[in-house]
């Protein structure tokens, strides 16, 4: 009897240690499953962020290129990938010494078609923005399966999730830069120069087109800055008198230290920005 309860007892012991290793093997098994889905994840949305950037020819340029997006749903078919998603570009830049979104679009229902290699690498086949105006709706429609239909149709109320994903990116470039500055994606209060109206217009819509200078110095009373073979250059326009109680505007481009590299100054007597020596 003894006999037969220690054998009942060590082939329990044994089927328990075979049913624990087994357990244990699933559990690895599924685990690079895992792994492997969230690799699969981040390639995807790496790949995402290349592809909005690239569409930076559209845009003004800036200091830095960030982006935004939110994946509604994927499709694999056939060694393709097509993803379908809301997206936002923004170029950042300083103005006034905040570090702001100097151009970029709000939130566009975008989808990206892509190939995928053996080794899980994306390619860039087609990316393809909604058709603008009237057509905007139906557009819609057809680049999007219907259960987004409703989702995408209000897209502008994911921009403020968008702009932050960009401002975070903004912020990681000042920290390899070494600046501290304010970061915002959000428009910038400006101080128009107060001059008469057409002479205004020759000084920031004639007189830019023949001096580069002019043409980087801002449109407003503040600065913006800008990087030139590797060198930063902060350009200023100010207002001031002249000693005739005339109104002087002066466009200064200087080195970071406030060195002027150069100046022009305009005297404006009536509608006419006359330049002083």
């Amino acid at each position: 009897m003894i006999r037969l309860y220690i054998l009942g007892l060590t082939m329990f012991l044994a089927f328990s240690l075979v049913s624990c290793s087994n357990q244990n093997n699933d559990e690895l098994d599924a685990t690079p499953n895992q792994a492997t889905l969230k690799q699969n994840q981040q390639n995807i949305n790496k790949a995402v962020s290349r592809a909005i950037k690239s569409q930076s020819a559209s845009y003004a340029s800036g200091e830095t290129a960030t982006e935004g997006h939110i994946i509604l749903d994927t499709e694999h078919k056939n060694g393709m990938v097509k993803v379908y998603l809301i997206a936002s570009y923004g170029a950042f830049g300083f103005e006034n010494g905040i570090f702001t979104k100097v151009s970029g679009s709000g939130s566009i229902p975008t989808v990206i078609k892509f190939s995928q290699d053996k080794n899980g690498e994306y390619t860039l086949l087609e990316y393809k923005e909604p058709m603008d105006g009237s057509d905007y709706t139906d557009s819609i429609k057809k680049m999007f399966p219907p259960h987004l239909h409703n989702k995408i149709l209000s897209a502008h109320d994911d921009y403020p999730d968008l702009e932050k994903q960009q401002e975070a990116q903004a912020k990681e470039y000042l920290k390899v830069i070494g600046r501290t500055a304010k970061v915002s994606a959000g428009y910038v209060e400006k101080q128009l120069v107060d001059i008469d109206v057409q002479a205004s217009n020759r000084l920031f819509a004639e007189f830019t087109k023949d001096n580069p200078v002019l043409n980087d110095c801002p449109y407003w009373l503040g600065t913006t800055e800008k990087i030139e073979n590797g060198t930063r250059y902060i350009y200023e326009t100010s207002q001031s008198k002249t000693n005739d109680n005339f109104d002087l505007i002066t466009f200064q481009k200087k080195n970071e230290d406030g060195t002027i590299v150069e100046e022009y100054k305009y005297k404006i007597v009536g509608s006419e920005p006359q330049l002083v020596d």
